[in-house]
């Protein structure tokens, strides 16, 4: 299986936990992990090293994008350059590769991904993705393809998981293509990245479902009216919190059945729990963040010498 990652210093108190988190889910499998970086100091590489060395049959490579791409596109304070990086370092990449799958450092994968890694991809498939739930359930109003001019009959993928058919890309140089619109756009849209490669490929993805492989840490609870009907809606957070609903009447709270069965946690946006360990949780964020630091003590315990940040 091969894994794509990207982190910066900053990030390594996460990275280190989903890297923990994915090789521990994998205990009897070969993983090639692959870490897109450029500011990365010597000691940061050698700390995710010394956590893959705890499991057998794990490999880390990493690989230096070069500066070139950041002297062309500037660093903001919501988002950084390893965004990026998921496309840039498919360059250097073996050529007989022919599948990765990309995850964001801000996860927690809680079980085996061998079969959505396997997923089938047709030829004219650039990615396997999941739909951005937290972009409908947040809001309750904004449609994310309405702000990249997509058709509201496609849906709007998050880019946090991607299973990556490097075939495909290969043959239609699709990452200077990519690239190129990166360059063009970057200051055009809220998420750059994910923005502009929905808009590029909205209509050539495959989807596997968000519940499992990419799962935002929230309240989840379901209509009950139309799961009557055999339809399974989720409530949207203003729904939630308007006081005219009864909620224990209207809505079923599926968030703990939810959290339990997701292979991923994706702690997107502000929904990290590192961020709130002197500070009040948000209660939804609460049910997911035990997990979190659950894995977190359990790798600083299992990892001999691995110093605490």
């Amino acid at each position: 299986m091969n894994i794509l990652i990207a982190a910066n210093t900053k990030f390594m108190g996460p990275t280190s936990v989903m890297v923990y988190s994915l090789c521990r889910s994998h205990r009897d499998m070969e993983v090639d992990i692959y870490l897109a970086y450029h500011d990365l100091r010597g000691q940061n590489i050698e700390r995710l090293q010394k956590i893959i060395t705890c499991f057998e049959k794990k490999r880390l490579h990493p690989l230096d994008v070069g500066k070139e791409f950041s002297l062309r596109v500037s660093d903001s304070e919501r988002f950084s350059h390893e965004i990026y990086y998921r496309i840039l370092v498919l360059n250097i990449l073996s050529q007989n590769m022919d599948r990765i799958l990309y995850l964001d450092a801000d996860m927690l994968v809680k079980k085996d991904l061998t079969e959505v890694y396997e997923t089938p991809m047709h030829e004219a498939c650039p990615f396997v993705v999941c739909e951005d739930h937290l972009g409908y359930s947040r809001s309750g109003n904004e449609f994310p393809p309405d702000r990249v001019a997509i058709p509201r009959n496609y849906k709007y993928f998050n880019t946090g998981f991607m299973l990556m058919n490097l075939n495909y890309l290969k043959k239609r140089n699709s990452v200077g293509y990519i690239l190129d619109a990166f360059y063009r756009e970057q200051d055009r849209y809220p998420y750059p990245d994910q923005d502009i490669l929905n808009q590029m490929y909205y209509d050539k993805v495959q989807f596997v479902p968000w519940s499992l492989y990419n799962l935002p840490p929230e309240w989840y609870k379901i209509d009950t009216e139309a799961l009557s009907k055999g339809k399974i809606l989720f409530a949207t957070y203003p729904d939630m919190n308007n006081p005219s609903i009864n909620q224990e009447e209207c809505y079923l709270n599926v968030t703990r059945q939810m959290r339990d069965n997701a292979h991923i946690i994706h702690f997107l946006a502000f929904l990290k729990p590192w961020l709130y360990r002197d500070k009040p949780m948000y209660s939804d964020l609460e049910i997911y963040a035990e997990l979190w630091f659950e894995y977190e003590r359990e790798m600083y315990e299992n990892v001999e010498g691995l110093e605490r940040l």
